[in-house]
Order: structure tokens, then C-alpha cells, then sequence
């Protein structure tokens, strides 16, 4: 037994040995468009893998497959692998088939003859570019519209058109299935829509779209599915018949890309085909108190451009002194309509003054370029005025009393011009003034023991602890006016000299930015009366002083911002 055993093993070792790499087509003249069947067969069994990049320069890539197989005949020992690959021509013409290597040996050379014509069945299945303009401007959006042209039943079929470096492509909308006649011959059609975004200026070309997929060679006559496109872009599914997978290239897209005009805003470039800019206002009377936010909430919106593409508004926005911007983060958003993509950018900006007075605001300009009408092109929001009041609580001195044309004051006037005087007699008479005075200080005796009984107990301010448990309770509630008294309260028990009086004052002692962007949603809240959620600024304060805070009497260690919520 060990002899036959022994002899098998050498014949098995020797077959593994040949090693040698053969390579033949499965037809060597075929149509533009139309895939081949390359097979490699290695003599013996390797665990390797062909090498099949020197394939790709002239050929697309389909699909792969391997098999190993082995012959015992007579005692003799044959043994082979097998790997199939199936190749789409490029280009039409005589193309080489390089050799391939696999484990170290190279196949023999081959060469395909390829028709530009396609053949009967594949010239059915075509692709139909259609650009809207050749010239755009950079960045400027480039409609592109495919259509798959079927005469014949295709499964499994897949649309490749992707962007580069230099033009980044972009799908909008859903595909569109209809039925089309061209040159006599009724086809079904797969629209499909892409937007092209041109990155640079010259001349810049993108390679066409790719069709990949089967074509039905002999379909049976009684489809099982009235839509002559249930298995397009789909799976297969029902249909009898021979299958044979095919790749159609379409047509290169080539662009002469115009750089932006001269004098153009360099913060930006907007071309697009329409732009709209709106804002609001909150309050809507422009009336607020120091250390009130007043909101403007912009909207725009242009066709033909990506929301990425429009500019930050907060940054077109002219502030004058004693007004500070706290934009809020942009929302943005691309809606498609056809073959027309709208992007939005909706940003609202609160404004608080640190003084009171009147405040005049410049319009806002937002420049575009025309690309329909190939013109620049300017939205102009109108100046506004705000008038900011003095702060909630802070004492009014009231008007300056008017002065008289002789100097004295009005009320110096009036009273020389009093009948009623006291006579020089009884201002010199010590008794008169001695009664008088132990009359007042009875008076004043009687009415503090009155007062003291009628007036109400003021309640004992909180304790620290006490005013801290408030405030978190508070905000676990979303309760914004509880948060608000019961902060106060605490800050008044940590800072006893100097207690800040309002949001604004306590986000000026804090002293940081985190913390102020949460008060300012506090703030807006109140005002506004609006839904307001605590877990934030419950989680930002946690100690009063917080902890490190070394600058002592309420003055804050580092720059002060701008005034919150009073």
C-alpha cells in the first residue's frame, strides 16, 4: 500500500509543478461595447491570484470567477486552475491583451479586435448626454441630464457617473421612466438627473457616464411583468433566457470653466440663478432694555448652488459701537425640484447693547452673480434703528429741573413768592423750637410703633444651599423664571458686597463664554415666553463663586462680556 501511495504523492507533486500559463478569448472580434470572456489556466494548483492591473488600461473589469480541477486517467496526473474573467473594450481598434501573471509565470499574448459599430442586439442600449451650458463660471452649478436608451430587456443594470478632483458631481432628484421614439425605434428611458460644480477655471473634462449590467439574448416571449422596467437599476427576477452582461460608455463632459469676474466681493462668490434675502425682527418694535437681547433671524435662498456654498450672514452685518453679535449656529438645507436644487441658510443673530440710547444699524448687502442674465446683482435689507432703554431696576434721576432767565431755580422762586413766612419774632425764640423739636420726635415714635405693627415680615433670604437646590430644581422643570430668581438668589449669597442685580450683570461676574451663550437662552426665553430647557445651565453652574475664582468683591479675573438678560 505505501509503494502506490508513495507514487501517487510524486505524481501529484509533479503536476503541481508545470506551472505553466495559458490564455485564450472566447471570440476575438466583438462590438463597441460588447464584453469578452478572457480565461487564464495554470497548470497545477497555486493558492496565488492573477495579476489583472495591466488589463485595466484598456478595459473595464466585470466580474471574476475560479475553479480548480483535477484528472487521474492511467495512473497520469492532471491538474489545472482556472480563472475567468470577463473584460469590456474602452475604446474600439486591434487592443492587446497584455500577459498576466499568475505565480510567477506570465500568460501568452493576445489581441482583440473590437468594432466601433456595436452589434444588432447592443446597439439597442445606449446613453445620451445632454449638458445645459458648456461655458459656466467656477462653482457655478452645470446641469447634466442621462438617458439610458433600452430596445432590449436589461437586468441587473447600475448607472455610474461620479465627480473628480476638479468637478464634484452631484444627483438631484429621482429618476424618471418613460417611453421614447428615436430613429424609428421605440425605447424605454431612464432619465436621470446631476448637478456639476465646476472647481477650478479652464478647461476641464469629466469622464462620461457607465452602463453596466445584462442584456437578454433570447427573452421569453410571455413576460412575466407588464414594467419594461421592473428589473432595471434592480434585481433580475422571472425572466428566461440567455444573459449576457455588457458596459456602455457615454460621452466625455468637457468644460471651459470661466473664472470669477474682477470686483467682486473676496469674502464670498455666490453665482446662482435666483437669490432671495428676508429678516425678522424680535421684538418687532426695536425697543428693549440694556442687557436684552433683540433677535434678527435671516433667511436666504438661492437656486443653483449647494447650501455649503452660501456665506455666513452674521459675518455681512455692521454693528456699531456699544452693540455685541451672538449668532446662533446656521441651519441649512438643499431641496430639489426637478432639476433645480434650491439651498437654504436660515441663522438668527441676537444683538445687546451695554448702554441705552439710539442705535442705527446699516444695511445688510448680500452681492450674487446672475448667472441667467450674466450680471452682478445686490440685496439690500434696509437700516434699522433700535432703541435701547436703560435697565430693568436702575434708579432715574429724572428730567433736570429748567432754569429761570435770572439764574434762580424754579423752585427758589416759588417759595420767595410764598405768602406763608415765619417771622423773624418767633425763629429767635428758643422755647418755639425746643417744643418743636420734642413734638417731631414724639410724632416720629408713634408712627414706627404703628408701622411696626402693620407692616408685613419681610422673608429671610435664602441660604446659599437653599437658593442652590431652588435653581437646580428649577431647571430640572424648564421652569426660566424660577432658574432666574433662585440664580439671583444664590449669587446675592455668594457675592454679599456686590450682588449682581440681574443675568446680565452675574454673566459679566462669570466671566465665561459657555456659560453666557447659556444665559442668553435663558434670557430669550423669558422674553419671548418660549419652551426653555434647564439641563444645560444646571450642568454649567454647579458652585457660586465657582471654584478658582481668586478675584475677589465680585470683580471679574479676566475681559468682561457683553451684558445677557437683565
Amino acid at each position: 500500500m505505501k509503494a502506490p501511495l508513495c507514487a501517487l504523492l510524486a505524481l501529484l507533486m509533479a503536476a503541481s509543478a508545470l506551472g505553466a500559463v495559458r490564455a485564450t478569448l472566447d471570440a476575438n472580434h466583438v462590438g463597441a461595447g460588447e464584453p469578452v470572456r478572457l480565461v487564464l489556466q495554470y497548470e497545477g494548483q497555486t493558492r496565488d491570484q492573477p495579476d489583472l492591473a495591466p488589463l485595466q488600461q484598456d478595459f473595464d473589469i466585470l466580474s471574476t470567477s475560479r475553479s480548480n480541477n483535477m484528472q487521474i486517467i492511467n495512473g497520469t496526473v492532471s491538474s489545472h486552475t482556472e480563472t475567468q474573467i470577463i473584460i469590456a473594450p474602452k475604446r474600439a481598434g486591434q487592443i492587446p491583451v497584455p500577459p498576466i501573471t499568475w505565480a510567477g509565470e506570465a500568460s501568452n499574448p493576445l489581441t482583440l479586435n473590437v468594432s466601433a459599430k456595436q452589434t444588432a442586439q447592443l446597439d439597442s442600449v445606449f446613453l445620451e448626454t445632454i449638458v445645459d451650458q458648456k461655458q459656466p463660471y467656477v462653482q457655478a452649478a452645470v446641469n447634466v441630464t442621462i438617458r439610458v436608451y433600452a430596445g432590449e430587456q436589461l437586468l441587473q443594470a447600475t448607472l455610474e457617473f461620479a465627480g473628480n478632483g476638479d468637478v464634484l458631481a452631484q444627483q438631484v432628484g429621482l429618476d424618471r421612466n418613460r417611453t421614447l421614439e428615436k430613429n424609428g425605434r421605440q425605447y424605454d428611458v431612464v432619465e436621470r438627473h446631476y448637478l456639476l460644480f465646476p472647481q477650478k477655471s479652464g478647461d476641464l473634462k469629466l469622464p462620461g457616464p457607465q452602463l453596466a449590467g445584462q442584456v437578454v439574448m433570447r427573452a421569453r416571449p410571455d413576460r412575466l411583468s407588464t414594467d419594461p422596467f421592473a428589473d432595471l437599476f434592480g434585481a433580475a427576477g422571472g425572466l428566461a433566457g440567455a444573459a449576457k452582461p455588457i458596459r456602455v460608455h457615454g460621452d466625455d463632459v468637457a468644460l471651459n470653466v470661466r473664472a470669477r469676474p474682477n470686483g467682486i466681493d473676496e469674502r464670498y462668490w455666490l453665482p446662482a440663478q435666483k437669490v432671495t434675502l428676508t429678516d425678522n425682527w424680535h421684538p418687532g418694535n426695536a425697543e428693549v432694555h440694556v442687557g436684552d437681547p433683540i433677535t434678527r433671524d435671516l433667511h436666504l435662498r438661492a437656486e443653483g448652488v449647494t447650501a455649503a456654498q452660501l456665506p455666513d450672514l452674521a459675518a455681512l452685518i455692521k454693528l456699531p459701537a456699544g452693540l455685541k453679535a451672538y449668532p446662533d449656529q446656521a441651519k441649512l438645507d438643499n431641496a430639489a425640484l426637478g432639476d433645480v436644487v434650491t439651498a437654504k441658510r436660515d441663522q438668527s443673530v441676537a444683538m445687546i447693547a451695554d448702554r441705552p440710547g439710539k442705535f442705527e444699524l446699516a444695511p445688510l448687502r448680500l452681492a450674487w452673480w446672475d448667472t441667467q442674465a450674466n450680471q452682478p446683482r445686490e440685496i439690500i435689507l434696509p437700516g434699522h434703528t433700535l432703541t435701547i432703554l436703560p435697565a430693568m431696576g436702575a434708579a432715574n434721576p429724572g428730567p433736570v429741573p429748567a432754569a429761570n432767565p435770572d439764574g434762580a431755580s424754579r423752585n427758589t422762586a416759588a417759595a420767595q413768592d410764598s405768602p406763608a413766612r415765619l417771622s423773624t419774632t418767633s425763629l429767635r425764640d428758643p422755647w418755639l423750637w425746643i417744643s418743636l423739636i420734642f413734638a417731631l420726635l414724639w410724632l416720629a415714635t408713634m408712627l414706627a410703633w404703628l408701622f411696626s405693627r402693620r407692616a408685613p415680615r419681610k422673608a429671610a433670604p435664602l441660604s446659599a444651599a437653599k437658593a442652590r437646590v431652588q435653581f437646580q430644581t428649577a431647571c430640572r422643570r424648564n421652569d426660566a423664571s424660577g432658574a432666574r430668581s433662585a440664580l439671583l438668589a444664590w449669587a446675592a449669597t455668594a457675592w454679599p458686597e456686590s450682588a449682581p442685580r440681574s443675568i446680565a450683570a452675574l454673566a459679566k461676574r462669570l466671566a465665561d463664554d459657555r456659560i453666557s451663550v447659556l444665559l442668553l437662552e435663558l434670557g430669550r426665553a423669558l422674553y419671548r415666553g418660549a419652551p426653555w430647557d434647564g439641563a444645560a445651565l444646571a450642568s454649567a453652574i454647579r458652585d457660586l463663586p465657582p471654584r478658582g475664582d481668586v478675584t475677589g468683591g465680585g470683580k471679574p479675573g479676566g475681559g468682561s462680556l457683553a451684558p445677557l438678560y437683565s
